[in-house]
């Protein structure tokens, strides 16, 4: 894994927990020094903060809560104050509550829109005025989901704000390949993390026991592990990865379109 030390900043949100705190550690362990980690919750971006911290790294914790315009601002701002080199940036952070066509209401569209797409877009627009003002590479790989391409039934607002996602990062990897910016996406099947969790005990009455349940059902007999995860998007900021621009990258045992 090719990490340039002396260039390579990350904004990485949704990095207190999760595939975010797995990629800033990946990242860490590849070189990477400099790394802004944001996060809603003070008390696990303090606690993600002191573990990923150590000689020679510097993470910094942000609060912002990206469905909030003002916190999206914000971020991208304060992140490129803090480190002027700031190149990279994963777009890991999102909400995953449930609705369907019937019952979603506006407010639950509106927040999983303004979390899951406009902050990627926000924070993705700060970061690339930055880079072409200064004439600088830059690499942005967006976490979205095999829900991005249809869904299930009860993940309307999600799966819609995850499509778009798709749509955004292709969209916008094609505008930036002469400014040497490269955006790509990884797109995670069902993963097993914190928040994954919280949502099974909320939405699906799950016990203790939920990851042995949901892994028995699958053909590979497990969730998609964060850690695994994080070496691919290590690699896709780097510049190991050359000249990989658009991709999509479909991290799942369940093929796209197969029928059984």
């Amino acid at each position: 894994m090719e990490i340039n030390n002396n260039s390579n900043s990350v904004l990485i949100t949704g990095g207190t927990q999760g595939l975010g705190f797995e990629i800033a550690r990946n990242l860490i362990k590849n070189g990477c020094k400099e790394l802004v980690i944001a996060g809603r919750d003070d008390k696990k971006g303090n606690k993600a903060q002191d573990e990923l911290n150590k000689p020679g790294v510097y993470v910094k914790y942000i609060q912002a809560n990206l469905a909030n315009l003002s916190d999206c601002k914000q971020l991208i701002s304060e992140s490129i104050n803090l480190f002027p080199q700031l190149n990279s940036l994963v777009n890991s952070a999102a909400i995953t509550t449930r609705g369907s066509i019937e019952d979603t209401s506006v407010a639950l569209w509106e927040e999983h829109m303004n979390t899951n797409l406009r902050a990627p877009f926000l924070l993705m627009q700060g970061l690339v005025s930055k880079l072409k003002l200064e004439k600088r590479a830059g690499s942005i790989v967006n976490i979205a989901s095999t829900s991005s391409y249809v869904g299930q039934s009860f993940l309307t607002a999600y799966s819609t704000s995850k499509g778009g996602l798709l749509t955004l990062s292709k969209n916008t990897a094609h505008a930036l390949r002469h400014h040497k910016i490269r955006v790509n996406v990884v797109a995670p099947g069902w993963m097993n993390t914190p928040g994954e969790a919280e949502i099974q005990r909320q939405f699906h009455g799950a016990g203790d026991d939920w990851v042995e349940k949901a892994e028995s059902s699958l053909p590979m007999g497990e969730l998609v592990d964060p850690k695994k995860v994080a070496p691919l998007v290590a690699y896709l900021l780097s510049a190991s990865s050359g000249v990989i621009t658009g991709s999509v990258i479909n991290y799942d045992q369940q093929i796209i379109g197969a029928v059984p």
